[in-house]
């Protein structure tokens, strides 16, 4: 769990860890359904989840680890 003690380059690893998680999630589920509006929609969440992980990890190595 995060919060206001949490270290912040645990924070970000932890939220890093949850977007790909989400991302297997939604790409997972999009797998199972044969409807193509639903499989669009999962797959729509699992590229926006992976857009999060990147622009976590982008500000992780830009900005946190080199400033280290």
């Amino acid at each position: 769990m995060i919060d206001k003690t949490s270290d912040p380059l645990e924070a970000i690893k932890i939220a890093i860890r949850r977007e790909q998680e989400a991302h297997d999630f939604y790409k997972e589920h999009a797998d199972l359904f044969e409807n193509e509006a639903t499989k669009k929609m999962f797959m729509f969440l699992a590229v926006e989840e992976m857009k999060h992980k990147i622009k976590l990890q982008d500000e992780l190595d830009k900005n946190y680890l080199y400033e280290m």
